[in-house]
């Protein structure tokens, strides 16, 4: 059984990071419209994900409340693919940016922090298991 805090948590998230997506456009001279649009696509995203998280499995996997294991491992499969897909995508872009001569650093940042954070992983499990 779920509390209501577990229940909330990722569509309340959601909509506050509609609000400081507004709030940023705001403040570096956006329209009222494009800060509107912002919103409500955040909006919508958590409204969604609280009126199907009980009738949709994906919906609830989405929320961060996993129906049974299955839906855990398809959790844990689908993140580990988009790791591998987001490692491959930042060493092209560094790549990419470093041989037509920009700045790369950005790239490289991140994929230092994904680097660390694999790292940081597997030492963390490895001494939990």
């Amino acid at each position: 059984m779920t509390t209501n805090l577990n229940r909330l948590l990722v569509p309340v998230v959601a909509f506050v990071i509609g609000v400081l997506m507004a709030l940023a456009l705001l403040g570096r001279q956006a329209s009222l419209g494009q800060a509107a649009i912002a919103f409500a696509i955040m909006a919508a995203y958590s409204v969604c994900l609280l009126l199907l998280q009980s009738r949709s499995d994906m919906a609830s996997l989405l929320s961060g409340l996993p129906r049974d294991e299955r839906w855990a491992t398809i959790n844990l499969q689908a993140l580990s693919l988009a790791g591998q897909v987001l490692a491959v995508v930042l060493v092209a872009a560094f790549l990419v940016v470093q041989f037509s001569g920009g700045d790369a650093s950005a790239y490289a940042w991140l994929g230092a922090v994904f680097g660390l954070a694999y790292i940081g992983a597997l030492a963390w499990y490895r001494i939990r298991s």
